[in-house]
């Protein structure tokens, strides 16, 4: 079975900015997100030797959710001017790699990762997911597994039942009922984890809570029902996104060399640079053409 590789961008970039020291050319260009993002994915196609890899960006414009709840993820730190500067520049040296990149406006990227997968993985494709958001267990199915690439952990059916007590299906309905700070998610007051297992074990789903609120309210009499519903409509990915995307959108293709180790020069990368070829030229002969 064809496996396809879908990459987190928006997630990898962030976390490469912040985990590394403050990088930057002899011009004082920033790189370090740029160096950990391409060492990462330089590492993993080395690795699996995809045929068919994508990495998925937020774009750059106000999202659904936004529109819905405008105090969604509105707490959380603006971009650094360092980060962002460095973000088509990485967008760039992606597709001179050959590598696809997806965007859509008003969407995040959790979202486009949730349509490319489940559409792919209904057309006889595996899908393997690499990022360490933990709303993307929603979509793990026996065709759908995540990786989270901080500590390798792969989340599989069984593994998401272990770790959060319920099962993939089920993880919009645990995450709208304990909320979430960081993105102003609000759920319902007084809930935690262990709550919100016990609760879904006797009311199975979010739909089902609000179908009987008043049965739920007995137990949580401080629970706003409008606040719940909000909670599962953000915690909730969309999957019907216009996008046109056929298999052949979804290949690794082959690399710009002269132009990709140009931009490596440029960014003074001379270890990624002395391993392009060893990562493209094997990868793309054996795979590809």
């Amino acid at each position: 079975m064809k496996t396809l590789y879908i990459l987190d961008g928006s997630s990898f970039v962030y976390r490469s900015f912040f985990a590394l020291p403050n990088l930057s050319t002899s011009k004082g260009f920033p790189t370090n997100a740029i160096y950990g993002f391409l060492r990462m994915i330089f590492a993993l196609i080395k690795k699996e030797k995809p045929k068919y890899l994508v990495v998925v960006f937020d774009a750059p414009a106000k999202t659904k959710r936004q529109v819905l709840y405008t105090q969604y993820k509105k707490q959380r730190p603006k971009t650094p001017d360092p980060l962002k500067i460095q973000i088509p520049v990485l967008k760039e040296t992606l597709r001179l790699a050959g590598i696809p990149i997806f965007e859509v406006p008003g969407y995040e990227a959790d979202d486009i990762i949730a349509f490319l997968a489940k559409k792919f993985s209904n057309e006889s494709f595996r899908v393997k997911i690499y990022s360490p958001d933990k709303d993307l267990l929603q979509l793990v199915s026996d065709k759908v597994i995540v990786v989270n690439p901080m500590n390798e952990e792969v989340f599989n059916e069984k593994k998401v039942v272990e770790k959060f007590g319920v099962k993939p299906q089920n993880i919009p309905d645990y995450l709208a009922l304990v909320g979430d700070k960081v993105d102003n998610i609000p759920g319902i007051k007084g809930v935690g984890p262990k709550t919100a297992i016990n609760i879904l074990k006797k009311f199975r789903n979010v739909e089902n809570i609000l179908e009987n609120w008043e049965a739920f309210r007995k137990h949580y009499p401080e629970a706003d029902k409008k606040e719940l519903e909000l909670s599962y409509k953000l915690v909730k990915l969309y999957t019907d996104i216009d996008l046109d995307v056929s298999e052949e959108d979804l290949k690794l293709n082959k690399p710009d060399f002269v132009k990709l180790k140009q931009k490596l020069q440029e960014l003074e990368m001379k270890s990624l640079l002395k391993e392009v070829d060893r990562v493209f030229k094997t990868t793309t002969q054996a795979t590809l053409f």
